[in-house]
């Protein structure tokens, strides 16, 4: 089998194979040898290898870092297979430092490229990656702001676009960071909550190309600090949860590392928001292939990381075991019973977001995915409400949910709706105001008591 994928780190949402054939050329080193004899040309774009693969990351765009590639070669992920024992610890250690010093200079830069796919034309012609590339075309040419306002309308409207949807909104971040010229925090200041926040995902993951371990830390602790962004507490939270995402990418996977790197952050607000992208990015289908899973096990990493980590990484952790259980809702249920104690309901708040992915923000069918978690279908219509509100950035449409749920719901989805509002407004006037917008008089107590209104 030949190595392909040595350094999947950056680009994780593209797919790698486990080998692919062609080789690179052009470079005489030892380290440039083994790169072009084990066919890692095939699949990337190395420029001082003569490299001009199309599977793979662009290594010359992503500049990862030595010991990063070493390990990802030794160890695997994202789609890629370990590659210890097919090479030996000196080639591994070549090819690493061989990538690392030609990417870093080469002269290529991770910036966006724009391209010819129109959003009209993917319609039409559709092709795997074409509206992530149409409206990331928009993004560079007109702004963020038009695409992502194109991106909620055919969100509805089209198919294709709705399937994909978070996906496409990173690709938005990358054109709407090009458009700012590489200006991280101007760029997270013109995005939207669209599509679950994929645009800001897309922003940070990109801000970190081509940067040095040591450096990165320095960099996360003043990302999302600027007026623009801590203005607002929910936006400041897409940040920090962005940036969760990006410390997992730039570091291939590397979960104790970006916990600590999350650790580091300013506030306890920051640091446990972090830790929301990095075990998404570690436990989401479609995320890449962390080695921090175990298949006999899918509530791991959850019953074994710190306690204030914990919290993200139950949110998240039925994502992980649905795709285990072939979405057999009844067998997550009772993996997430077998839970931790003081953890049992959080795992049915994934659940809940998970039933309102599943069901397409369809109130009836998210309700009936919630009805297989048995006595703790409160706890998903709770988990569900939240992810509507976080979706569409407000209350009006999370409370069709609830208006649809059984009366003995009702309050608890309520309540999951004033989590999101209390996010989204910091007086208590205006978080009262706006349960009183969406909330039946009955359930505004509820709505208040997840708002935090006292």
């Amino acid at each position: 089998m030949k190595l392909c994928a040595a350094t999947a780190i950056l680009l994780a949402f593209l797919p790698l194979s486990a080998g692919c054939g062609g080789s690179g050329g052009g470079a005489s080193s030892p380290g440039a040898k083994v790169f072009a004899s084990a066919g890692c040309g095939g699949c990337h774009t190395l420029k001082a290898a003569g490299a001009k693969g199309q599977v793979g990351p662009n290594l010359d765009e992503l500049k990862p870092e030595e010991s990063t590639v070493e390990h990802q070669v030794r160890s695997g992920g994202n789609g890629m297979p370990s590659f210890g024992s097919k090479l030996s610890a000196r080639q591994i250690a070549l090819v690493a430092r061989f990538v690392s010093e030609s990417a870093r200079s080469s002269g290529t830069t991770a910036a966006f490229k724009p391209d010819n796919p129109t959003v009209s034309g993917c319609e039409k012609h559709a092709t795997p990656g074409c509206f992530r590339q149409a409206f990331a075309n928009v993004a560079y040419r007109d702004g963020p702001k038009k695409a992502l306002n194109l991106l909620a309308k055919d969100d509805v409207s089209v198919q294709n676009v709705h399937a994909d949807c978070h996906q496409i909104a990173h690709a938005i971040g990358h054109g709407g960071l090009a458009h700012y010229d590489g200006n991280a925090a101007k760029a997270l200041s013109r995005g939207a909550m669209t599509c679950n926040s994929g645009y800001y995902h897309g922003v940070i993951e990109r801000a970190f190309a081509g940067v040095p371990r040591e450096r990165v830390i320095r960099i996360a602790r003043g990302l999302c600090t600027g007026h623009a962004v801590t203005k607002e507490e929910f936006l400041l939270y897409q940040c920090v949860h962005g940036l969760g995402h990006g410390l997992m990418i730039y570091s291939g996977l590397d979960l104790p590392w970006s916990l600590k790197a999350c650790d580091r952050l300013q506030t306890d607000f920051d640091r446990v928001s972090c830790t929301g992208g990095v075990f998404m990015q570690n436990l989401m289908p479609g995320m890449g292939t962390s080695r921090y899973l175990r298949k006999n096990d899918p509530i791991y990493p959850c019953n074994v990381v710190a306690e204030r980590h914990k919290v993200y990484c139950y949110l998240m952790v039925t994502s992980r075991i649905l795709s285990l259980d072939g979405y057999n809702w009844r067998k997550t249920a009772a993996w997430c019973r077998r839970s931790e104690r003081a953890w049992v309901r959080t795992c049915f708040e994934s659940y809940g977001r998970d039933a309102s992915g599943t069901g397409q923000y369809d109130p009836r069918r998210t309700i009936r995915l919630c009805l297989f978690a048995g006595r703790n279908a409160g706890d998903c219509i709770y988990g569900a409400a939240r992810d509507w509100g976080n979706n569409y950035a407000g209350g009006p449409r999370a409370s069709r949910l609830c208006a649809a749920s059984p009366a003995r719901y009702r309050g608890r989805c309520f309540e999951g709706i004033g989590t999101i509002l209390g996010t989204l407004h910091r007086l208590g006037s205006e978080r009262k105001a706006a349960c009183n917008a969406v909330t039946p008089k009955r359930y505004q107590p509820d709505c208040y008591r997840g708002a935090a209104i006292s």
